[in-house]
């Protein structure tokens, strides 16, 4: 009796220390997200905008935009699948650092094609390709924190990340070349990483799991590709339909729900973390105790995002606060349920095919661009607001069926 009653409080004890550590981590990967997005979004944004006004921020946000499209679709979906496969296979660090040259290289190419226009000189496209190809790595690089799950050193790489964004502003005053902000910042994390981390070295030794890290990385890879061309195309699609004035004012408008989502980064980076430890894959029952967890947490979002929009653009791009505060609340509703979709999508991605992944991804990107291009040439800005939020909201209904049919499938199997 003695012996069981104490199995049950050594059971109970490494609950609660599990549990500790789950909050402490979740902690740290907030606030390094906290942290970089803090100072871009409170500091380096705003005074770019005085310092070139709303029409040369929004050539620069279209750059960047692109980047937004590109390094992450390659960079944290290698991450990630990193973090699934290891399941299966014993893969290398030069498995996923080829990866990382061979699809950040295509990358490259088509962002330097889709941004030709908005180059000024040879030059502009050289540093182009080079904070490409920093930033794909960077993505890439917590991978290794996620996968000792030191959360600690994780949110050191951010802070290293955002100090380099400091510098690298400072740097701009003097030579006005805006791309060393984020060149130097880029290339801070990595020396961190580099000489803290083990996912760069041996860089080119491939194991017999190449094939397969190829694959599903490439699944994966393209699935993201198609999110965060979605979570991007304001910048794309405002540009060339209406001009860069509408690409910042939807920017400043979208910029807290944005921010938001980005914090469910860290959270989604906790649950892949611990869910693919585990041999048991998700039930029915338990998917639906998570997607409640995120409908409430992106509930209390789009509060939050109600309350600081108006005060966050008035505060720091005042000069746009009268032409964008009539569409803060569709666009809020548009950023928070792109949120939600993205928390569940990562639930989804721990029990089933990635395979799935790319096939929504491909319907919902399908139905916004049918949407965007029937709404925007007649509603303007308030018409591609519109266009989104519908779009966002299918595709959170589409996930959910989603998981309930795979997670039943799994439990079935289960049985």
């Amino acid at each position: 009796m003695t012996r069981m009653t104490d199995r049950k409080e050594g059971g109970n004890l490494a609950a609660k220390e599990q549990e500790k550590k789950i909050v402490s981590n979740m902690g740290y990967t907030i606030g390094g997200a906290l942290l970089m997005n803090g100072v871009l979004q409170a500091l380096i944004y705003p005074l770019l905008n005085r310092i070139m006004g709303g029409e040369q921020l929004g050539v620069l946000l279209y750059i960047m935009g692109v980047a937004a499209i590109v390094c992450p679709s390659v960079g944290q979906a290698l991450n990630n699948s990193r973090l699934v496969v290891r399941r299966d296979c014993e893969v290398r660090n030069g498995d996923y650092d080829f990866l990382l040259l061979l699809f950040g290289g295509a990358g490259c190419i088509a962002a330097l094609v889709i941004c030709s226009d908005s180059f000024d000189s040879a030059g502009e496209a050289l540093l182009t390709i080079v904070l490409l190809i920093l930033t794909v790595f960077r993505y890439y690089g917590d991978v290794e924190y996620r996968l000792n799950l030191d959360y600690r050193k994780y949110f050191i790489y951010y802070a290293v990340l955002t100090a380099g964004y400091v510098v690298g502003f400072g740097v701009y005053l003097v030579t006005h070349i805006w791309f060393l902000i984020f060149i130097l910042g880029e290339g801070a994390a990595i020396l961190y990483l580099a000489l803290t981390g083990t996912v760069l070295k041996n860089f080119f030794g491939r194991s017999s799991c190449f094939g397969t890290a190829f694959l599903r990385g490439g699944f994966l890879t393209v699935a993201y590709l198609i999110t965060n061309l979605t979570l991007n195309i304001d910048r794309l699609v405002l540009k060339n339909m209406i001009g860069d004035l509408a690409v910042t004012q939807y920017y400043v408008t979208s910029l807290i729900g944005k921010t938001l989502v980005l914090l469910i980064a860290p959270v989604n980076t906790i649950i892949i973390s611990y869910l693919t430890k585990r041999e048991e894959r998700l039930n029915r029952r338990q998917f639906l105790k998570f997607a409640g967890i995120g409908g409430g947490m992106a509930f209390a979002f789009f509060l939050c995002a109600q309350i600081g929009t108006p005060l966050f653009v008035w505060l720091f791009y005042r000069d746009l606060y009268a032409s964008v505060k009539g569409m803060t609340t569709i666009v809020n509703l548009a950023q928070i349920l792109g949120l939600f979709s993205a928390y569940l999508f990562i639930v989804v991605l721990t029990f089933t095919e990635e395979k799935w992944q790319l096939i929504l991804q491909v319907v919902h990107l399908a139905v916004i661009m049918v949407l965007i291009l029937w709404r925007t040439p007649s509603g303007g800005i308030t018409g591609f607001c519109q266009a989104v939020l519908a779009a966002n909201a299918l595709r959170v209904a589409a996930v959910i069926c989603l998981g309930l049919w795979k997670a039943g499938c799994d439990t079935g199997r289960q049985k």
